[in-house]
């Protein structure tokens, strides 16, 4: 939702006289990506068990984003050579860097093809080396754990200085290794709460600090530039509020997040993500400079239908392409499984007879 007003305001969809209070409340919904980073992580971690191999693991996750991921693509680029010309991707290169997700790597194809599907890029390198990254710190205790997440603070904070000392233009926003320690906070965070060893707020102090670092860029603006990391403040704030809501799950107390409309709307977020960009832009096309420029009123009924019909797509896109794709690739995955598993188990009947005595 904070994306979603987001690419709203960045779409013009108000007026100047009537943007104060939209840009007041989705200034800063550019943060729900960190929030994706790092939950990602805390996810991925909680749900991974010793004995994973890394080749199923990243099978899993192809099957989980590529298939919808490539499917939004088709939809950008139908969008951008009909309704939206400026989405289009003339450079065959840059579109095919997308579509397999290395886009971000370079600075000036970050919003090629699908321009939100940047952060899938991020993903895909995070997930390349989740298993390496949860095998070296799995082996932490605490203390250990406690430096690594420092450590990766401090990396968010210096992310604008690396980017402008690299030796060719990179964006601290959207280049993966920078967004990296985001990913590492999360699985930092799982383990911490894994080894009993996590103390930070409980939920309602944690939804009081995660609303003030959310609103922080804001409250700061009218006295200039902020002459502390907001950033980082942010990435703080909602480590801390998914530890705690992870929490309350744990000792089963009850979450209005468990509703089962919340639940089933987080269940097709991730089509809603990949969708609602190019919604909001097919929907403000309507105008002949592709920007509504409206009073507050219409401009949220606006919003509102833009919303409404992302969310109509995503409901589609989830039941008949993510999650019947996601099932056929799971269920191959599982055929090979079981095949190896006949194989392995015929081996050793094999060499268990070739060991065992002859019959008298």
């Amino acid at each position: 939702m904070a994306v979603f007003g987001y690419h709203v305001i960045a779409m013009q969809y108000f007026s100047d006289d009537a943007k104060a209070v939209p840009e007041f409340l989705f200034g800063a919904g550019n943060s729900g990506v960190a929030l994706f980073f790092i939950l990602s992580g805390f996810v991925l971690t909680w749900s991974s068990m010793p004995g994973d191999k890394s080749a199923s693991f990243w099978y899993r996750r192809v099957a989980r984003i590529w298939p919808l991921h490539v499917v939004a693509v088709g939809l950008a680029g139908i969008v951008s050579v009909s309704v939206v010309p400026a989405i289009r991707t003339d450079d065959p290169w840059a579109l095919l860097s997308n579509l397999f997700l290395v886009n971000s790597w370079h600075q000036d194809w970050w919003q090629a093809g699908n321009p939100v599907s940047w952060s899938l890029a991020c993903e895909a390198f995070f997930y390349a080396l989740f298993p390496l990254l949860i095998r070296l710190l799995r082996s932490l205790r605490k203390n250990g754990l406690l430096v690594v997440g420092l450590a990766m603070l401090g990396c968010l904070g210096l992310s604008p200085v690396i980017a402008e000392l690299a030796h060719r233009s990179l964006s601290g926003y959207s280049w993966p290794p920078l967004r990296l320690p985001e990913f590492v906070i999360g699985i930092v965070l799982a383990l911490l709460m894994r080894h009993g060893e996590w103390r930070g707020p409980r939920l309602a102090p944690a939804i009081v600090i995660a609303a003030i670092g959310y609103f922080l860029p804001a409250l700061l603006a009218p006295i200039g530039p902020a002459p502390i990391n907001t950033t980082m403040i942010s990435d703080i704030d909602l480590a801390a509020l998914i530890a705690a809501i992870a929490r309350r799950d744990l000792q089963q107390q009850p979450s209005a997040l468990a509703r089962p409309l919340l639940i089933k709307l987080g269940q097709v977020s991730f089509a809603f993500y990949l969708v609602h960009l190019l919604t909001i832009q097919l929907v403000a096309s309507a105008w002949p400079d592709d920007h509504p420029h409206l009073p507050l009123v219409p401009g949220l009924g606006l919003a509102l239908l833009s919303f409404a019909c992302a969310l109509g797509v995503a409901f589609a896109l989830h039941h008949f392409v993510e999650l019947k794709a996601q099932r056929f690739l799971m269920s191959r995955l599982r055929v090979r499984q079981d095949i190896r598993r006949g194989l392995l188990n015929d081996a050793r009947t094999s060499e268990a007879n070739a060991q065992a005595p002859p019959p008298r």
